[in-house]
């Protein structure tokens, strides 16, 4: 634990060094205050750079993690200045909202510290490549390429983290590992705060990271290992950025979400299309900045991918594009919209978060919130859309596939969903592009 801490902390480190170079803080009080964003956001830079260095045959580990950390760290800390005015941040009733949601994260992390990997995909796909790559440092064969291995069109950001945490152990440990997702949830939690906190209801966005991690699937999915939940983390912050504006953070969690499983294409594909939407013309700049980078941070992979011939099993983009073979399978699209649609409004799984960001959909749009209401509602209706396109041209019989996976596949749309309920009823205006607010 204590070498998983370690590594953990290096992540940390990362990360506090990127807010200053990303504009998430121009001050070393300020990075102070905002030290909880900068855990999730080392997480991020470090799947996405391990995944990268991985495929030049590079691995991260005891020496490469320490090395990333203190650059970054010390490029950061030169471009802030010291002398900053003191920041006041007022303590209420939001404080102990989240510290209730922290706790949980805290339990779930003594469950986590003695989970045995069971579920299915979560050895078979998930901590298989993290092995291989911890063993040999670069997606070896047969694991990344043979049809006989599952998913191989999967990206590498998750297997490339633990992978990480697996140096850091010296062995492969499919027990301890449950702790860097705990992890995760808990720099969720806390990167969500300090991310949205400046510029929304401290009380009301509390409440809203206390209901996403008290519904029931979300520790019960994280535990199996699989990247869904992960994959929904990562786009729920990203598509948190977009709405405030924050658009380096925004490329950053984004480009994490497209490297985490193939569906994060799509989500930080819907976000871009829906911020385009809603951008006044004096920031489609920085949008589009924000979008070459999240096609550079995924490129890489795709170009791997191509290079080495691999097939989608599941599915072949080109049938979008075949309307013969849309009409003969037409009759997929109404079980598939029925079937997502169900799950999103299941209370045992999500309980009331979706009814949650329902009413905030409504209510920003009653307290004229319009930009914020018609972006949350464009990038749901693309989400949305988009899934039920891949089920569409899917070749798996849906009784195989859509049952098995859509319980796992809205988790996204849930969490960012519920993410940008305290930006669709915040009444104070919208801070300029990167822009801070103060208390």
């Amino acid at each position: 634990m204590i070498a998983l801490l370690v590594a953990n902390l290096l992540m940390l480190a990362l990360g506090a060094g990127l807010l200053p170079l990303l504009g998430a803080a121009r001050s070393r009080r300020e990075l102070l205050v905002r030290l909880p964003l900068a855990y999730p956001a080392g997480i991020a830079a470090t799947g996405i750079l391990s995944a990268h260095l991985s495929l030049a045959h590079v691995a991260v580990g005891r020496i490469g993690l320490p090395l990333l950390a203190a650059v970054v760290l010390v490029a950061g800390l030169v471009r802030l200045p010291g002398g900053a005015r003191r920041l006041r941040p007022r303590f209420d009733a939001s404080y102990l909202v989240l510290a209730l949601a922290v706790v949980l994260c805290l339990r779930a992390a003594r469950l986590f510290a003695v989970k045995p990997l069971v579920e299915f995909d979560g050895w078979a796909i998930w901590a298989t490549r993290a092995r291989a790559l911890y063993e040999y440092g670069h997606p070896v064969a047969p694991v990344f390429t043979d049809p006989t291995y599952p998913a191989l069109q999967y990206p590498l950001l998750l297997p490339s983290l633990e992978a990480v945490d697996f140096r850091f152990l010296g062995h492969f440990d499919g027990t301890l590992v449950h702790l860097q997702l705990a992890g995760l949830a808990l720099a969720f939690v806390g990167g969500s705060w300090t991310l949205l906190r400046e510029r929304v209801q401290p009380l009301l966005l509390a409440a809203v990271l206390l209901a996403i991690v008290a519904a029931p699937t979300f520790f019960n999915q994280l535990q199996t290992n699989y990247a869904d939940i992960p994959l929904a983390m990562f786009v729920a912050l990203g598509v948190a950025s977009l709405a405030t504006t924050q658009f380096p953070l925004a490329a950053l969690f984004l480009g994490a979400a497209a490297l985490t499983k193939n569906e994060g294409e799509l989500f930080a594909l819907a976000a871009l299309v829906a911020a385009a939407a809603v951008t006044p013309r004096r920031q489609l700049r920085p949008l589009g900045w924000c979008a070459l980078a999240v096609v550079a941070i995924d490129l890489p992979w795709r170009i791997w991918v191509q290079a080495h011939h691999l097939q989608t099993r599941d599915y072949a983009l080109s049938k979008l594009v075949d309307p013969a073979y849309l009409w003969r399978t037409r009759g997929r699209v109404g079980p598939a919209a029925s079937e997502l649609w169900t799950q999103l409004w299941r209370l045992d799984s999500f309980s009331l978060v979706v009814v949650l960001a329902a009413a905030g959909l409504v209510l920003g749009l009653v307290l004229h919130r319009s930009r914020a209401a018609v972006f949350a509602a464009a990038w749901l209706l693309l989400s949305f859309a988009g899934l039920l396109l891949i089920y569409w041209i899917s070749r798996t019989p849906l009784t195989s596939h859509l049952y098995n996976t859509s319980d796992r596949t809205i988790d996204s749309l849930v969490l960012a969903s519920a993410l940008l309920v305290p930006v669709l009823v915040a009444v104070e205006r919208d801070p300029e592009p990167g822009e801070l607010r103060r208390d």
